[in-house]
């Protein structure tokens, strides 16, 4: 445009003199205004670019983890296309499907005691937030949420995990020490002695809580487990029972180590 200016002032100089005809005037006054519509185009153009620049900041609607990226660097996306997956691992929710016989008596607000293979041995407490209306079609059973307390962060999404939910009054249960309790086959294991012999044998638990597991299948009251070094015990062998406090398969335990 400032050459295009000059070349003009330049031109009018010569056409009053005589030095060129009023047609080159022209022309330069024609040559400017092109000259200025170009540098404008290249200013919206420019104003364009910037703006362009500030869209393509992507902000999370919550702070959170990635977890996975779905896109690579250079790759075309149609409007809508998901870039991140995040997860917001201060505030973890699971979805427990419960017996509907089992559910009539949960509520929101009951107190949850959460327990997560990947850290056995470590009990985490919850609450229950959600009660479904609706019993699942696929599965007969009821949905249930439940808030998990992890200030800690020690948790992550996607874990599996057994719940036990505090439903009403407390009852008698047979239960045993969660040490004793193996996992073989993907089923849950106590040894149980008989005779001085340690056997193994599937059960079935319950609630889970406070270093003790409910169990509701397997085993009778009365038999005695063993609950130190079951990793050193395959069936039937031969052990020395020695009794302790608090140990048994039984509502007042008494247990056996080998």
């Amino acid at each position: 445009l400032n050459q295009a200016e000059r070349e003009q002032a330049r031109t009018r100089k010569l056409v009053q003199t005589g030095g060129l005809p009023e047609q080159r005037l022209d022309d330069a006054v024609d040559a400017v205004r092109l000259a200025s519509a170009a540098r404008d185009a290249a200013r919206a153009e420019a104003r364009l670019a910037r703006r362009g620049l500030t869209d393509a900041v992507v902000r999370a609607p919550f702070g959170g983890t990635v977890v996975e990226r779905t896109v690579e660097v250079g790759e075309y996306l149609a409007p809508g296309s998901p870039l991140l997956v995040l997860a917001d691992t201060s505030l973890l929710k699971a979805r427990v499907l419960l017996d509907p016989r089992e559910a009539i008596d949960v509520a929101v607000g009951s107190a949850a005691v959460i327990s997560v293979y990947a850290r056995p041995g470590e009990i985490f407490s919850g609450t229950v937030v959600r009660v479904g209306e609706v019993i699942d079609p696929r599965t007969r059973r009821l949905p249930v949420e439940v808030e998990i307390d992890d200030d800690e962060g020690r948790l992550r999404p996607g874990l599996v995990a057994r719940f036990s939910v505090e439903t009403g009054e407390p009852r008698m249960v047979m239960r045993v020490p969660l040490e004793g309790v193996f996992e073989r086959f993907g089923r849950q294991h106590v040894y149980v002695i008989s005779d001085g012999i340690a056997y193994r044998r599937s059960i079935v638990l319950g609630l889970v809580g406070a270093g003790f597991a409910e169990v509701t299948e397997g085993i009778e009251p009365g038999e005695t487990v063993v609950i130190k070094g079951v990793t050193r015990v395959v069936d039937g062998s031969k052990v020395r029972v020695v009794p302790v406090e608090t140990a048994s398969a039984s509502s007042t335990e008494h247990s056996s180590a080998p």
